[in-house]
Order: structure tokens, then C-alpha cells, then sequence
């Protein structure tokens, strides 16, 4: 398929478009950047632009040349180091890199217990944490939870001190506003041991998002300036829901949302040139029988397909990505199904950073089970990507000659020295029919839930110096005293 042609169907490794389309997309991006414009909600970003030579209208319409972004995406880096917050490196956001991690601010939860539906809390988002740093292939944590037993105006502290408190891996969080996004950055550097050292290693990443369609909301951009202001690497993704705040078709939206994450870029690198961003963008079409946005569709795939290619090979940035996710209510085959096929789909896009491991009913509900069972799906596809090792000894001529025909490899030293080298499940069930009716027919979902419990009540994630512990508390319950909650 050459560059000109449409896209067409995909053969395993290949692209979803040629490097002619992507330069399409990005060129329609900047039309609509300089016909249609953003608003700006944010007298400083206003500044901003009027000084780069933007036309503003309306108030806060920003129309903004192509010269202007293509300035910007040239001092955007194209790697971000993250660390843990022992200070050492954990996750390199480049190239095609694929990095898993949980998701935020779920307002319900299946209850490990029960299995019911419930609202989250404060526990869950510690809970989820802390089975996330036991389990191999999750690489980052997100709150998963919006809990609901605390006060709202501050829950963002909160649950940013049960993360870190549950585990030592890389953080991504989100803040309601600048006064909350303030009081992270002072916790995190509270915890790396200054300001200059949180720069220098970075153990956390906000997640930022526009309005779409084509807005950036005071708020938002607030805490994009505090975050460019401190050197600290940030996400800037969209969330458009095809059909109803983006175009239904597929093409419309990405080209909308990257303006919308190009308009994003520009400002922050206005505001200060260097500042470590993470490109990404979330769409899937509105399901017009049901009205829920879907977070398990071809289009949302194919969305983030272009997402991946757009930030690695054309604007060579770090990229945002989506898997782990499904639509069903509970983890059922459906979500299974969802979760295989996102899981094998994102790592073969090569996106970086890769949320949403846990969510079930379309990003509603967090599912302990499901954040097991994909970190075995994850491990699985990682060994699968992994592909085969040639060399004399793993072509095993040597061994082959020795058995000869009609031979056996069960006791050969070859087979001692290398099968512990295969993958071997911890859910999935490889018993005969007798040895799984004598283990009394577990499914793979009470598997799953008794690793979780097993996870939680035992595990011990790396602990946070009580000094340093008890100075964040001490920073939790100053944000309350300022908000006036007892």
C-alpha cells in the first residue's frame, strides 16, 4: 500500500497509515487551529499567544498559525525518565516502549468481598495501590477510585498519600484545581527530598485534559502552567466521545482531538520551551442505542492506533494509551475478551504509557479481579512479543542428534537448563478435567479474586520514612484546616 492509496486492512506489525496520511491528519489539524481556533480561558495563555503573534477574538478565541505549533512541538522532549519514589528509574517514555498502569477516579467499585456494586473509598484507592505494586506487569498506579468517604475538596490529597503510601512504582494522578495541584507537588517534593531532586527524578505524572470540543478551561490550564513552571511531565489527552462532542467519524474526531492536544503543547511550551509532555488522545463513538460512550470499540482501538503513530513518528513525543477496559458490568468473557484484545492491540501500537488496567462498565466501575487478571494477560502478551531466540543452543542441534529418532527430551540437561524459560500462567488453568474438579472447578474469576486478597492482606510495599509520613499527613490535614473541614 503506498502512501497515497486509503487506508486499508492491516497485516500483523504494519501501519495504520502512511507517512502522506499522517502528514493529512496534521495538516487538518492546523486548519482547524487556524480557521476555527480554540478558546482560551486563561488571561496569562492569552498572553501567551498574543505575544507569539496568534489573532484573539471573541474575547478568548484563539486562532493559531501553523509556524506557531510547529515551533512548539520542536522543543517538546521526545523521552521522559520516570523513577520511583526510592529514586530509581522505572519507565523510559520513548520510542514504542509500552508501559502498563490502573486508571482514576472511579466513582463505583465491585466490592472484593461481595462482589457487589458499590460507591468507592479512601480504602480502595490505598487497596488497589498496594495490589498494583505486588503484581509484575502493572508499572505505574492511578487512583482507580473517587472515593466518597472523604471531603471532596481535598480527596485529590488524599488519595495522592494512599498511592504513594501503597506504592514505590511511578504515579500518575490528577487535582481538582491549582490549590490542590500545589499541595501534591509539595507532598511529592516533601517525599524526593526538594524541589530541585522531584525535577531531576520525577516519580509522578498529572493528567491533564481540555474541554472538548476545542476549549481549554481556566482550571486546566492553571495547572498546566504550575507543572511547566516546575519542569514535571504531565499528560494532555482529550476525551471526545465520537457523535456527540467530536465528529462521528472516525477521521474528524482525531483531527480534532490533536488540535486540541497541539493547541495544548503550544501553550506549554510557550510558557517554558523543554517542558515534558505526554501526548495522547481517548475516543470512541457514542453507542446511539444505548447513549454510553464506549470504552471497548473498534473505533476507540483504532483511535488510539493513530495516536500512537501520529506522536512517534511524526511529532516524536511520548504517548498516551488505553487498555485493560471494557464495557461489561463485571469481569465476565466479555470483559476477558475486551481485555485480550486491547492488551495485545496497545502493545503492538507501541502507545507508552498505558492506563485504564481495572475499569469495567465503560469507566464507571473498578474491578479488583480485572487488574489481576490483566496483569496475567499483560504477561502473557509480553512473553508473546518476546518472540523466539535463535542460536546454536536454543536450536538445540546438539541435544537433537543425542535423543535421535524415537527419543524423549523429558530428562535431557537441555530441558533442565531451559524450561523454566516458558511462560507459565498463575490464573489461567492448565489442569486436567480431574485435577480442576479436585481443586474444586475454580473459575478464573475466584482465582483472580483470592490473588487479590492474598495481595492486599500480605504485602508489604517498600515504606515511606515515618518522618516523611507523618509530614504529609501533617500537609493532608492543612489542606482540610484551609478548607474548612473537620
Amino acid at each position: 500500500m503506498s502512501d497515497t492509496d486509503p487506508a486499508g486492512p492491516m497485516s500483523f506489525g504494519s501501519q495504520l497509515f502512511g507517512d502522506s496520511q499522517l502528514a493529512e491528519i496534521h495538516d487538518a489539524s492546523l486548519e482547524i487551529l487556524r480557521r476555527t481556533g480554540v478558546r482560551v480561558r486563561l488571561d496569562e495563555a492569552l498572553e501567551l499567544f498574543r505575544a507569539a503573534g496568534c489573532q484573539i477574538s471573541d474575547g478568548d478565541l484563539v486562532k493559531i498559525p501553523a509556524t506557531v505549533v510547529e515551533e512548539a512541538l520542536g522543543s517538546a522532549p521526545s523521552r521522559i525518565l520516570l523513577y520511583g519514589r526510592d529514586g530509581e528509574p522505572r519507565i523510559c517514555l520513548e520510542g514504542s516502549r509500552t508501559f502498563f498502569g490502573t486508571g482514576s477516579d472511579l466513582p463505583n467499585i465491585l466490592d472484593l468481598e461481595t462482589g457487589e456494586r458499590r460507591l468507592s473509598r479512601l480504602s480502595d484507592v490505598a487497596d488497589t495501590a498496594r495490589l498494583a505494586d505486588s503484581l509484575p506487569n502493572i508499572d505505574f498506579v492511578m487512583s482507580m477510585a473517587l472515593p466518597s468517604d472523604v471531603a471532596p475538596e481535598t480527596s485529590d490529597r488524599r488519595s495522592f498519600l494512599a498511592m504513594i503510601e501503597n506504592t514505590s512504582k511511578p504515579v500518575v494522578f490528577t487535582a481538582w484545581d491549582e490549590t490542590g495541584l500545589a499541595d501534591i507537588i509539595a507532598m511529592a517534593e516533601a517525599v524526593a527530598g526538594g524541589t530541585g531532586r522531584l525535577s531531576l527524578k520525577p516519580f509522578l505524572v498529572a493528567y491533564l485534559e481540555p474541554s472538548s470540543p476545542l476549549q481549554h478551561s481556566e482550571t486546566v490550564l492553571h495547572k498546566m502552567m504550575m507543572m511547566a513552571d516546575k519542569g514535571l511531565p504531565f499528560v494532555y489527552a482529550p476525551g471526545p466521545v465520537e457523535g456527540a462532542s467530536a465528529p462521528v467519524t472516525s477521521a474528524g474526531s482525531l483531527a480534532m482531538a490533536n488540535a486540541e492536544v497541539l493547541s495544548g503543547i503550544t501553550i506549554a511550551q510557550l510558557r517554558r520551551a523543554g517542558t515534558p509532555m505526554v501526548y495522547g488522545s481517548g475516543s470512541g463513538p457514542l453507542d446511539m442505542r444505548t447513549t454510553v460512550a464506549t470504552y471497548s470499540s473498534p473505533e476507540f482501538m483504532l483511535h488510539c492506533r493513530a495516536i500512537a503513530e501520529l506522536g512517534q513518528r511524526l511529532y516524536h513525543l511520548p504517548t498516551w494509551g488505553f487498555s485493560g477496559c471494557t464495557d461489561s458490568k463485571v469481569p465476565d468473557m466479555q470483559a476477558g475478551a475486551d481485555a485480550g484484545l486491547w492488551t495485545l492491540w496497545t502493545t503492538l501500537c507501541g502507545a507508552n504509557l498505558v492506563h485504564d488496567v481495572g475499569y469495567v462498565e465503560s469507566g464507571m466501575t473498578c474491578s479488583y479481579e480485572m487488574i489481576v487478571l490483566c496483569d496475567e494477560i499483560i504477561g502473557f502478551v509480553r512473553r508473546l512479543m518476546g518472540g523466539i531466540e535463535l542460536g546454536r543452543e536454543t536450536l538445540a542441534l546438539d541435544t537433537i542428534d543425542e535423543v535421535g529418532p524415537g527419543g524423549d527430551y523429558l530428562t535431557t540437561e537441555h530441558t533442565l537448563r531451559h524450561y523454566k524459560e516458558c511462560w507459565y500462567p498463575q490464573l489461567f488453568d492448565r489442569l486436567s478435567h480431574p485435577s480442576w474438579a479436585e481443586a474444586g472447578s475454580p473459575s478464573i474469576v475466584e482465582k483472580a479474586r483470592a490473588a487479590a486478597r492474598d495481595a492486599i492482606s500480605t504485602h508489604l510495599p517498600d515504606p515511606l520514612p515515618a518522618a516523611t509520613l507523618e509530614t504529609l499527613r501533617a500537609m493532608v490535614a492543612a489542606a482540610d484546616d484551609r478548607a474548612g473541614i473537620e
